[in-house]
């Protein structure tokens, strides 16, 4: 469900188009350990504390859900999560309360209402209407003000108290970086607004803690939150990954605590994670276990001890300090390898989530004794805190914890510029204050002297100039074709030499548009390294000492994008240098529009090497203010999908200048739904060659031209 992304203003040469989002600026009210540091004035506290000082004869547990389904994407799956939820219904040892907010203009199931509505959930065997009694009817509350999450958690413990209660939030989630917007208001709830409204509940509850704080909701498996929230559970669950729509398997675990109401969070924890996507019951009514094991390959679940949090924040300060000693360079390329997350920044550059343990276990590998011996501190710290984990076949390097480490342009945008919506050093503050990972990040990219200050949040010196350890001076070297012109299928050899800090290098070919003057990136794929590192599951090229040399065969073929009806060429583009099977999947950028919807949203496609399609990400953007948000859907028939052109021109002065435009062909899910296959391309001149970027993002490209004839 459920993830958001921002775009950055920082341009990429050649082969890669800027998406210009922003979100709107939060405010901070932040925390240290048990300690609030003010009251936001936005939330208002209960006056008497609000559990019952005797307990004896509550019902072990009061389930809490927080569905803002207020977005016309997720609406019908957080419809049906309710749904899966009165499979098994409330009873005398357990309630199961929901706050569920529609939207206007999506799903239109179950009389289609679009106000705020409160639910005890009761029993039924009916998944296609919601049965349970309306509690209380709010009218349209704004889910993403942080007095109505007060507010719904106050109401529930008030009104169905009990011995433990566990609280979950379900929605888009972006980690540190805000989620769980209101389509209606624009307003999105940041991390600090969430600690400040869950510490004030806590407050209220005579400092009783919650037994279990859960994100339903993408991204949100970060140390960042962990950090913020771990004094208000005992324990947590979350994703580094997105969440499918489909969420989280509720008939299945809420099923296992029914019937065993006496257990403890941690057992209610590991039930969470142990039932995800291979026990959901949208999914084992309509999917094969085939498609199930595609959905549950590219997913990520885990359930955090808080108790244990401080602890592992204490080895994560030990591994930074060993870094601090380091050729930063390497540093860097580390942080280019390690297993990353879908990003909610610009989908064109590097992801800056990335698991926590894949990036020490890289680190370890220079053999240096203190990075070692922390690297052993921080897996046993991880360790400890991790006490449920599960991850797909396509995560490997997933260990349950990920963390923000961004390349120089995002580190910029979120900690330097007076314009950015969102700023690390304020949003994740409450970990911050823990962590000397802010003061690591300032060394690490403007050279200030490492001194760890935990206790709050590091300003570095804004105006430092930026030096990014893995830029470096890329060149690429005249491609030498072994033909200028191809017929048929006749292959064409090219060979390149390439110097700098190489992280990977990359094929393009662009095919020239008469129509549009214009030339179409057509084809990008890995150029495979004569040898390859793999750690924890995950793998890095390796190209040699510089400079390398470079040769690559293509095979006249491009892909086509099929709905059974109408086919078109189009830029299915690698998703991951080398996959566990050896075989890396692709992606489609463009516009998708479910049916249930007349607004299209940016989306991606992502299918297998054979052509079949495995997942639908949609990226919409609410609210209209420019943030973008992420979604895993399962399609419908009659979904339509237009896919983005990337478009090379020249102006009068022969300066180049990119282009991001829909093509002209739509194309409707069927019984078929979408998949591509390769063809012959079509004849005409075409631009050939490579680009190499390094461990900064850096590109440098050089082609030359063909000219093809069938």
């Amino acid at each position: 469900m459920k993830n958001a992304k921002v775009g950055i203003p920082v341009i990429i040469a050649a082969v890669a188009v800027c998406l210009m989002c922003v979100c709107c600026a939060v405010g901070g009210l932040y925390f240290y350990g048990d300690t609030l540091f003010g009251l936001s004035p936005q939330t208002n506290l209960p006056s008497e504390p609000i559990v019952p000082v005797d307990t004896s004869s509550l019902p072990e547990w009061t389930i809490i859900v927080y569905a803002d389904a207020d977005d016309d994407i997720l609406e019908a799956d957080m419809w049906f999560d309710v749904n899966e939820m009165e499979l098994v219904g409330s009873n005398a040892q357990m309630n199961i309360v929901v706050q569920l907010d529609r939207a206007v203009g999506g799903f239109d199931g179950d009389s289609d209402w679009t106000d705020t509505r409160r639910y005890l959930v009761t029993r039924d065997n009916d998944v296609t209407t919601i049965t349970s009694p309306v509690v209380e009817n709010i009218g349209e509350a704004d889910m993403g003000n942080p007095q109505t999450l007060v507010d719904f958690v106050t109401w529930s413990i008030q009104k169905y108290p009990a011995k433990k209660y566990v609280l979950i939030m379900s929605d888009h989630g972006a980690g540190w970086a805000e989620g769980f917007s209101d389509l209606d208001s624009g307003n999105t709830l940041s991390l600090p607004e969430i600690t400040n409204a869950v510490a004030q509940v806590q407050q209220s509850m005579g400092g009783q803690k919650f037994e279990i704080i859960g994100f339903d909701a993408c991204l949100m498996g970060m140390i960042e939150v962990f950090g913020s929230l771990y004094p208000y559970s005992n324990y947590m669950v979350a994703s580094e990954e997105v969440i499918p729509a489909t969420g989280w398997s509720y008939t299945a675990w809420l099923q296992q605590l029914a019937q065993n109401p006496a257990v403890s969070g941690r057992e209610v924890s590991e039930y969470i994670v142990s039932t995800y996507i291979v026990e959901d019951t949208a999914l084992t009514m309509t999917r094969s276990s085939v498609e199930i094991a595609q959905i549950e390959a590219d997913t990520t679940l885990s359930a955090i001890d808080s108790a244990r949090v401080p602890e592992l924040i204490s080895a994560m300060n030990q591994f930074i300090s060993t870094l601090a000693a380091v050729d930063q360079e390497w540093v860097a390329q580390g942080r280019q390898y390690t297993r990353s997350y879908y990003t909610v920044f610009d989908e064109r550059l590097p992801s800056p989530y990335i698991d926590l343990v894949n990036f020490a276990e890289i680190m370890a590998t220079t053999n240096d004794p203190a990075i070692v011996q922390a690297n052993e501190q921080l897996r046993t710290a991880a360790g400890n805190a991790v006490v449920a984990e599960k991850h797909g076949a396509g995560m490997a390097g997933s260990y349950g914890i990920s963390f923000h480490f961004p390349i120089s342009d995002i580190y910029v945008f979120t900690e330097f510029s007076d314009e950015a919506p969102l700023r690390y050093g304020i949003d994740a503050a409450s970990f911050l204050e823990q962590s000397s990972w802010d003061e690591f990040l300032a060394f690490h990219y403007t050279g200030q002297t490492f001194i760890p200050e935990q206790g709050q949040a590091f300003e570095p010196n804004r105006t430092s100039a930026i030096v990014a350890p893995g830029a470096s001076e890329l060149s690429v070297a005249p491609i030498q074709l072994s033909d200028a012109v191809l017929t048929g299928d006749e292959k064409l050899t090219l060979t390149t030499t390439v110097n700098g800090n190489v992280s990977y290098i990359y094929f393009i070919l662009y095919f020239y548009n008469p129509d549009a003057d214009a030339y179409w990136v057509g084809d990008i794929s890995f150029v495979i390294a004569p040898q390859m590192t793999t750690i924890g599951g995950v793998s890095a090229p390796d190209y040699g000492p510089s400079p390398i040399q470079v040769e690559y065969e293509w095979n006249p073929s491009l892909y086509v994008l099929m709905d059974g009806q109408k086919e078109e060429f189009a830029l299915f583009e690698p998703e991951e240098y080398y996959s566990a099977d050896g075989l890396t999947t692709y992606s489609l950028y463009g516009q998708y529009t479910p049916i249930n919807s007349v607004t299209p949203v940016d989306a991606k496609l992502v299918f297998d090497p054979d052509g079949n399609l495995l997942n639908i990400f949609a990226l919409p953007d609410p609210d209209g203010d420019g943030v973008a948000t992420a979604v895993a859907i399962t399609p419908q028939i009659g979904d339509t999908f237009q896919d983005y052109v990337q478009s090379y021109y020249f102006n009068e002065n022969e300066e180049s200048y990119f282009d991001y435009s829909l093509s002209g062909d739509i194309f409707t899910y069927g019984e078929q739904g979408f998949w591509f296959e390769s063809r012959y391309p079509v004849d005409g001149e075409y631009a050939i060659g490579f680009y190499a970027v390094d461990f900064d993002n850096n590109i440098q490209e050089s082609y030359e031209y063909i000219t093809y004839q069938r």
